[in-house]
């Protein structure tokens, strides 16, 4: 035998070893994404996570877990006719910290893993930081409003009128961020700053505030009780880097057929009024995703 041909046999016996290994990861990832499923089914039981005192989508109630995010993933529970057990997660520095601590590893003070997550950002750059996790499923769009005391600014008030009235934001928000530097800081002395969103509402409430500023879903919930007394909207914010986002699921990497099967729930959710029917249940206003995030997995 030549010595060309022992090193084209060698090579061949190379590649040989490379296709096995590579099949056999393939395989791996394959039979852990069906395990996963498969044994949720087999147990009886699907793990969902919400976050911690987060009104309205999950929060406790005279002793009772409620909220849009509850309801949803006992919808989603019901639907693969399974047992349902919720993880609360406390938020933490980020997103990232998040998925980190509730999808793919676990807080490192210990706690429980979730085979999902809701009211995770559906967002490009979120997904490309995080390879161990799958985003899917958005089921509403989220947007940045502003609730104005309509006997103190009258209706169609813009954001002028704070530079001779207070707001109220949460601390370190994207509203409080917004209205640092808005009409070259002219509103910034007027700015009220709360460690939440909650907190800045009661200012609104109490007429400490002439408005407040945040996510529609938080101003909505939190204002309920005198939400006539308010005209809330979307109102001109040139210079605002992201003015809404869609919500949506998280499961890791390796979960993807349960990805799939939760993804077709939340999408039919949509299609026929489940989801808005939700969201108004808690009195709170429903902004549906684009069409095509509602066809379903797939399609």
């Amino acid at each position: 035998m030549s010595l060309r041909t022992i090193k084209i046999s060698k090579y061949f016996i190379l590649v040989q070893q490379l296709a096995i290994l590579l099949f056999g990861q393939f395989f791996f990832i394959q039979l852990a994404q069906a395990i996963s499923y498969d044994d949720i089914i087999e147990k009886g039981e699907i793990s969902i996570g919400v976050y911690r005192d987060f009104p309205p989508f999950s929060y406790v109630r005279d002793g009772k877990l409620i909220g849009i995010d509850v309801d949803i993933a006992h919808h989603i529970a019901r639907r693969l006719n399974v047992r349902l057990n919720i993880i609360q997660q406390t938020a933490d520095e980020n997103v990232d910290d998040d998925l980190r601590n509730t999808v793919w590893k676990g807080h490192y003070l210990g706690g429980a893993v979730a085979d999902v997550m809701l009211h995770i950002p559906y967002d490009r750059e979120l997904a490309l930081r995080n390879e161990l996790v799958v985003l899917f499923g958005p089921y509403f769009k989220e947007e940045i409003v502003t609730a104005r005391n309509i006997e103190k600014l009258g209706k169609d008030a813009t954001l002028a009128y704070f530079r001779y009235e207070k707001i109220a934001v949460e601390l370190d928000s994207l509203s409080d961020l917004y209205l640092s530097g808005a009409f070259g800081g002219a509103v910034r002395p007027n700015v009220l700053h709360f460690r939440t969103n909650g907190d800045a509402g009661l200012a609104a409430l109490s007429g400490d505030a002439a408005g407040m500023m945040g996510p529609r879903s938080q101003l909505e919930h939190i204002l309920l009780p005198k939400i006539s007394e308010f005209d809330i909207g979307i109102v001109p914010t040139p210079g605002l880097v992201k003015s809404n986002w869609l919500i949506g699921a998280a499961v890791k990497n390796t979960y993807r057929q349960l990805g799939y099967a939760v993804e077709e729930i939340i999408a039919t959710m949509g299609r026929n009024g489940e989801m808005k029917k939700i969201f108004l249940l808690h009195g709170i206003s429903f902004t549906a995703p684009n069409p095509e995030y509602l066809s379903g997995v797939g399609e």
